[in-house]
């Protein structure tokens, strides 16, 4: 069976079961789904003295002229010489070979070999080709198309291929669901064995045709959380008294039609029986958290607790404060739960959310310890939603009676993707920012103009205004590839340079303690500059701060770097953002920083990141609280969605038992979290 772990394949033994286990195959439909990332062309050999260009591969074929092998140093190696009819030599390499492999290659044997090429002129060789021999001329090849795998340590391409026809048949055992002309098992025959003259042919019909399947086990999940979370009962939140409008009045400034209108989706929700899952949609700014307190003292009045929860203790930290400023002169008592807090406080803290004295509890994933007991739980609000899985929300839920649960996320999601991904939730978008903020002056600076980016900031801090300046490492690194500059670099720069203005530090492996006080130092205007990694990127709100810098700009995505602009533009001064590139930059690149410069639209932006990196390089796949694809690429196959959907309501409404079959052929594990 498909399911049968891949332990039970002939010649798979433990060492190799461990070693597919990295690459996340541990059952045999997990190796049928690992499909090929490219395919080498075998169907035209090449003539020894036409092998121009080092590194590109080549499909060869020639006469064995010598066999040399060699003993140093306790490592063995063996150079096989060919030739062949162009006059052309070419020298196969072989380190730490076993004999028997070395023992085919007799003088006047026939070898094609498929590798790449090292050295020029005589000196070409290739370094463990794949290849074979033959006792006479071969004759031209057989065209063929040999897939290539992702591999690991110990674990070749060529051994992965190997194991394919030992499990492919298993396929037939999968839905006979045939789309696109073809069944899930035809289009898997068809990627492992292709049979087209072009990989292009075959990413576009049959691993579309996988991809669509993956997309299409997605949203049935969602659909089926979506249908039974219907079915669950919760408690009413509704209006009791004037707490609402008292905290508007107190605010000093009116909400803005869109944060007015999702407000009022928000309340309706909580005022019916049926537990509300809805995802608040906002740019950088937007004004989220002031729409989340409105849902708090909704939950207040009705005499149930919140727990908010932050991805990061510095964000957690933000929200403390805030909601704390806002709620302690309403008679609402906010608490904070963190993972670092000293055994006291945290006794403390467990003892009044237990008694229902906490009323708000704002905290990281140490919401989620079984220590933490909530009196009775009837909100759950998540921030950063991309950061924490489905299986987290639900531990959160089950903290509490089915509460009413808000997600919130200001990484900017394009409607119709944000439709497809979070399909199991109501959404709401907040498409305005308040009066106020300030539109962020973006600009481009090499490294040659370096110095004038450090007298741009001595001149900023001279009026009184605070600047970061953001870095993506600590340390200076040493691979030469990213060359990425360090805080610690930046420290030293800006002391030689402009010893006047007083720097801070801030990184995410210093103490929170320590982070705490130089964010407040920052906040209190005792820090004219902070050196920080991309640690600030959410949650730090500066309104003196009108100035961003960041270095390395062109190694980071449009979505990470219109986070990071957002930190400033929070105040009535005009507000900037320089980014540092070093030269020679690629088109991507330079197409990411022109447009950040050009727009400040947070979605628009997102969209063509997507586009140019692809959900997991833009959102994160690691910490995604979205399945992680295996196949499907949402940038490549987003014009599948409206399909997808199309289908997918078919399947729900005629034929939910191939529906049920189709998600467990993707997510089996998944079957147990449908209720979230």
């Amino acid at each position: 069976m498909p399911s049968e772990p891949v332990s039970t394949i002939r010649g798979v033994g433990s060492d190799t079961t461990k070693k597919l286990a990295r690459l996340n195959i541990r059952t045999k439909l997990d190796l049928v789904l690992h499909l090929p990332h490219r395919y080498e062309d075998r169907s035209v050999v090449t003539p020894l003295d036409e092998l121009r260009i080092p590194k590109e591969y080549y499909y060869v074929q020639g006469v064995v002229q010598d066999v040399a092998l060699k003993q140093t140093k306790g490592r063995s190696s063996a150079q096989v010489e060919l030739s062949d009819e162009s006059g052309g030599v070419l020298t196969l390499r072989f380190f730490n070979y076993r004999p028997r492999w070395i023992a085919v290659f007799q003088k006047g044997v026939w070898v094609r070999a498929y590798g790449q090429l090292w050295g020029e002129y005589r000196h070409k060789s290739m370094i463990h080709p794949d290849f074979k021999t033959f006792n006479a001329d071969p004759g031209p090849p057989e065209p063929e198309f040999v897939p290539v795998y992702y591999a690991t340590k110990g674990l070749t391409s060529k051994h992965i291929r190997s194991l394919i026809p030992k499990t492919i048949q298993e396929v037939n055992l999968l839905p006979k669901f045939a789309h696109f002309d073809m069944t899930l098992a035809d289009a898997l025959q068809r990627c492992h064995n292709p049979e087209m003259s072009s990989a292009d042919v075959v990413r576009k019909g049959p691993r579309r045709r996988v991809a669509f399947d993956e997309l299409l086990a997605y949203y049935l999940l969602q659909q089926r959380r979506r249908l039974q979370h219907k079915t669950f009962t919760t408690r009413i939140l509704d209006r009791k008294s004037h707490l609402i409008r008292d905290f508007l009045d107190s605010l000093g400034f009116q909400l803005t039609k869109s944060q007015e209108t999702v407000a009022r989706e928000i309340l309706a929700d909580m005022s019916s029986t049926r537990p509300m899952l809805r995802l608040l949609q906002g740019d950088v700014g937007s004004g989220k958290t002031v729409v989340a307190t409105l849902c708090i003292l909704r939950a207040a009045e009705n005499g149930v607790q919140t727990a908010f929860m932050a991805p990061t203790e510095l964000l957690a930290e933000q929200h403390y404060q805030t909601l704390s400023e806002w709620l302690d002169p309403l008679g609402i008592k906010v608490g904070l739960v963190t993972g670092r807090m000293p055994a006291p406080t945290r006794r403390a803290r467990q003892k009044a959310i237990a008694s229902g004295d906490d009323l708000v509890v704002v905290g990281t994933h140490a919401l989620f310890q079984d220590s933490i007991h909530f009196n009775q739980l009837g909100l759950t609000i998540i921030d950063e939603q991309q950061r924490f899985g489905v299986h987290q929300r639900m531990l959160l839920r089950d903290k509490g009676n089915l509460p009413h649960q808000l997600i919130m996320t200001a990484t900017p999601i394009p409607r119709t993707l944000a439709l497809y991904l979070f399909a199991d939730m109501d959404v709401s978008r907040i498409t305005e920012l308040p009066p106020g903020r300030q539109s962020i002056t973006t600009t481009l600076h090499s490294d040659k103009h370096r110095a004038e980016v450090i007298e741009a900031v001595r001149r900023h801090v001279e009026r009184g205004q605070q600047a970061y300046w953001v870095c993506a490492a600590i340390e200076e690194s040493e691979n030469d590839e990213q060359e990425l500059i360090g805080t610690e670099d930046v420290l030293k720069e800006l002391a030689m340079k402009i010893s006047s203005v007083r720097v801070g530090h801030v990184h995410g492996q210093m103490k929170t303690q320590e982070k705490h006080a130089t964010m407040h130092d920052f906040r209190d205007r005792k820090i004219d500059v902070l050196v920080a990694t991309t640690v600030i990127e959410v949650g730090v709100d500066v309104p003196n701060a009108t100035l961003i810098v960041v270095d390395n700009s062109s190694n980071m995505g449009l979505a990470q770097l219109h986070q990071l602009r957002g930190r400033v533009g929070r105040g009535a001064d005009a507000s900037f953002c320089m980014l540092n590139y070093t030269n020679p930059l690629s088109d991507t690149q330079r197409q990411r920083l022109v447009r950040l410069r050009e727009s400040q639209d947070g979605f628009e932006l997102a969209d063509l990141d997507l586009q140019l990196r692809g959900w997991g390089e833009v959102f994160g796949t690691k910490q995604s609280g979205t399945e992680n694809f295996r196949v499907a690429s949402l940038a490549h196959d987003r014009d599948l969605l409206e399909e997808v959907n199309t289908v997918g309501a078919q399947l729900i409404a005629k034929e939910p038992e191939l529906a049920g079959k189709i998600i467990d052929t993707w997510s089996p594990i998944e079957s147990d979290y449908a209720s979230v």
